[in-house]
């Protein structure tokens, strides 16, 4: 049982960082949609985007969790972490982490993207385990609106991009070099793991 259960760890591993680019892009896709789908003009109501306000509140246990690993990520990496903040965009309820200084660019990036890879392998987990387990429906369920919380906003965000111009500034020739680098580095394994590629 324990080597079937650290088999699947593994290939659940391997599979979120299989997945992590095009959940990236579908869900930031979803959210830009219904960012634009909101009123353009000054508004009367209380938000500009209702459905987005409501989805927001719905996945906030989600949006809980996916901050809660970056929050952890930011302990690991040594980021100088200010406080936990939120804001609203259109109504969509938005917690973030208010950063004391902006540290290297390959840290800013290697957070992020562990970030995303960790909240899509705790996604994946939430919706297997319980299957294997045969939890109840009811704690399945609760297992899967968790999961889609999480990979809702497993989205870039413009506090993400924020974070990452500020680095970029503090340190723009070194900067540079470490996002070519990290984007080498990634491609590459991206590469071999799509494409079989070999060095």
């Amino acid at each position: 049982m324990t080597s079937d259960l650290q088999s699947l760890v593994l290939a659940n591993l391997v599979y979120s960082f299989q997945m992590t680019p095009p959940i990236v892009l579908g869900a930031s896709f979803v959210r830009v949609v219904l960012l634009l789908s909101g009123q353009k003009r000054e508004f009367e109501d209380w938000t500009r985007n209702k459905f987005l306000t409501f989805l927001s509140i719905v996945f906030l246990p989600g949006t809980l969790a996916f901050m809660g690993i970056r929050l952890i990520l930011a302990r690991v990496f040594r980021i100088a972490v200010e406080d936990v903040a939120s804001s609203s965009t259109y109504g969509e309820v938005n917690v973030f982490l208010k950063v004391e200084k902006p540290p290297r660019v390959g840290i800013v990036l290697s957070v992020l993207f562990l970030n995303v890879l960790l909240a899509v392998f705790v996604a994946f987990s939430l919706v297997v385990i319980p299957v294997m387990f045969l939890f109840e429906p009811l704690w399945m369920g609760v297992c899967w609106w968790i999961a889609v919380g999480i990979l809702f906003n497993c989205s870039v965000r413009s506090g993400d991009l924020s974070l990452l111009f500020a680095s970029l500034k503090r340190k723009p020739r070194s900067g540079l070099i470490e996002f070519a680098v990290f984007v080498s580095i990634l491609s590459l394994a991206y590469y071999i793991q799509f494409l079989g590629g070999t060095l």
